[in-house]
């Protein structure tokens, strides 16, 4: 049985959290949101202790994998659910890299939301290094 570990992340909005995932590739039929923190379960279907509020099943995750799960503490941030095997790079790779480029795509997405909230439009540019550099036009 994998082991899970919590990862601090600064993520504290559920729908950029959301969306940034959507870049990843888990599109809305792969992620689950609940008002109400929901179990995870692991790669045997073995119902875990940890919780989340922003879950990606097993099955979406990769082969043998366990849930992925976003969990919403009073604090006001996000705390990442990932287990040992699925963050290891001979697992399913949800490791260091993935959590920055999903850091990445978070980051992007706040900034977007602020700016149209704010009367502008937003476009990408993705540059050779693999930053993406936002435009705001009003």
């Amino acid at each position: 049985m994998s082991h899970y570990s919590e990862v601090q992340v600064e993520f504290r909005d559920g729908a950029a959290l959301v969306a940034a995932l959507n870049r990843l590739g888990f599109g809305p039929d792969k992620i689950e949101v609940h008002q109400e923190a929901k179990a995870l379960y692991g790669y045997q279907g073995d119902k875990r202790e940890q919780q989340g509020h922003i879950i990606i099943r097993r099955q979406y995750v990769g082969t043998a994998a366990n849930d992925i799960g976003f969990q919403w503490y009073s604090d006001g941030m996000y705390r990442a659910h990932i287990s040992d095997f699925d963050q290891s790079p001979t697992g399913n790779n949800y490791g260091k890299e993935w959590q920055g480029r999903l850091k990445q795509a978070y980051g992007v997405e706040r900034a977007k939301a602020e700016a149209k909230k704010k009367g502008y439009r937003v476009t990408e540019q993705k540059q050779d290094d693999g930053r993406i550099r936002l435009v705001c036009r009003r």
